[in-house]
């Protein structure tokens, strides 16, 4: 398992950025933690290419700078392959989404996304 940890600054307006992996593998899951308040409902989606699969959602009654929130991992896509030998660029990255609505204000989020490169799972041969 890999940890994978880095921080993003994220504007009040939502935002899109693109992580690279660091080799073939699965988002097993993530937390994130704010210098700032994340509003309540304000979403954070991490996806390969277009397809989600795990969502940070700050729960009713916003949650306070500092606080972590766990992610949950997307029950039908949870397992798709990451791989940064992939012929499709999208599957290289992992996509993450800050929606509109996340924070309040321009603030920095920190994220601890934990990696499993030994994961099994059984695939087409399309998605390899």
């Amino acid at each position: 398992m890999k940890d994978l940890i880095f921080s993003l600054e994220i504007a009040d307006a939502g935002e899109t950025h693109y992580i690279p992996v660091p080799c073939r593998g699965i988002v097993k899951a993530v937390r994130v933690t704010s210098d700032i308040t994340m509003v309540a409902t304000g979403t954070i989606i991490l996806s390969r290419s277009t397809t989600a699969v795990n969502t940070i959602t700050a729960p009713t009654g916003d949650t306070a700078a500092g606080a972590t929130l766990d992610g949950v991992p997307d029950t039908t896509n949870c397992d798709l392959v990451f791989d940064p030998d992939s012929s499709t660029a999208a599957y290289k990255v992992i996509k993450i989404v800050a929606d509109a609505t996340l924070l309040g204000a321009a603030g920095t989020v920190n994220f601890h996304i934990k990696y499993d490169e030994y994961a099994s799972v059984a695939q087409a041969a399309s998605e390899a």
